[in-house]
């Protein structure tokens, strides 16, 4: 009798031990869970921010890619091309080429065989006094010197020895002052400095049909902008007299911008007449007569890209271009 009510008091003490082994079990399954639960959000989250992260390295790339593309020289030039002679050409930006000027402005040599030429716009070579008596100059230079069109005339810089880098040319963004040259130990870089040390403060007038920029700048931002828009007709493909009547009113409209165009300009040239030193314009060419006529700082003509859209998000790149200088490879 006694042993069987030691087996019924094991008996319970072990189901008693087995429900408590239970409930654990219970509550390790459930924290088990709760972290399976947890876990599987996480891997979810990661494989979203994987995708997000992928998606933000593809568009990087694409940017890199971009910009590579944009400041990446021109290749060497083909025979047939329609400027043939020199190995690259490559806009830099002020910053750029202020630069490589510093660079250059250190270069020294043992001789009097470092070429600097200052020509100004319309002059040539043979406008040198005694350079052609005292300087072989290679015929592929000569060449891209003769072919090189720039409104602001043409600066060179040449290795006569030719142990160095060769030749550059370098059409300013503003106009050369003095046709000069010089065969010495150094290149000199002293009038490129000037010359974009001096054209600190300009006006940038981009002009086209029903839609003209106008821009006061320095060489490090837009200081005040204005844009002038108008109501233009489309050009007319049809003919008969619907065609010249057509034309005539959008004569009209042109001229009509030309005006509203041309109060714009004088009001922001007469707000910084003090510091402007010069308007680099561009656009049609009748309208940019138009608009500027009678202006009392210099004015200089410059092509830029005609299909630019004129946008408040566009007008530093315009900026940025108008600064630039073209770099030409020989």
């Amino acid at each position: 009798m006694l042993g069987g009510l030691f087996n019924r008091k094991e008996q319970e003490i072990k189901i008693e031990r087995m429900q408590t082994r239970i409930t654990e079990l219970e509550y390790e399954t459930k924290s088990l869970a709760e972290r399976h639960s947890k876990q599987t959000v996480r891997a979810k989250k990661a494989v979203s921010e994987k995708q997000a992260a992928d998606l933000a390295l593809k568009n990087a790339a694409k940017k890199i890619e971009t910009l590579e593309r944009e400041l990446k020289p021109e290749g060497p030039v083909e025979q047939n091309a329609v400027e043939p002679g020199y190995k690259n050409a490559i806009t830099l930006t002020h910053a750029r080429t202020s630069e490589l000027m510093f660079q250059m402005g250190s270069i020294r040599s043992r001789h009097d065989d470092l070429l600097s030429v200052y020509l100004r716009l319309g002059e040539t070579i043979s406008d040198l006094t005694e350079f052609e008596r005292v300087v072989e100059l290679d015929e592929s230079v000569k060449y891209v010197l003769a072919r090189i069109e720039s409104p602001t005339g043409i600066a060179l810089f040449c290795d006569m020895k030719r142990l160095g880098f060769g030749s550059l040319i370098v059409a300013l963004p503003f106009p050369i002052r003095d046709t000069t040259w010089q065969l010495d130990c150094a290149f000199d870089t002293g009038q490129m400095q000037e010359i974009l040390a001096y054209y600190r403060d300009i006006c940038i007038v981009l002009a086209h049909a029903g839609e003209t920029i106008i821009v006061v700048s320095d060489q490090e931002a837009v200081i005040d902008h204005k844009i002038i828009r108008s109501s233009v007709k489309e050009k007319h493909t049809k003919g008969g007299m619907s065609q010249r009547r057509f034309e005539r009113l959008r004569d009209e409209d042109i001229r009509h911008h030309g005006e509203k165009a041309r109060d714009g300009f004088e009001a922001l040239v007469a707000e910084y007449k003090n510091e402007l030193k010069l308007v680099v314009a561009s656009g049609e060419h009748s309208l940019v007569k138009e608009i500027t006529q009678g202006c009392s700082i210099p004015v200089i003509s410059r092509s830029m890209d005609p299909k630019a859209k004129i946008e408040k998000q566009n007008i530093d790149k315009i900026r940025v271009l108008v600064w630039s200088s073209r770099w030409y490879v020989v």
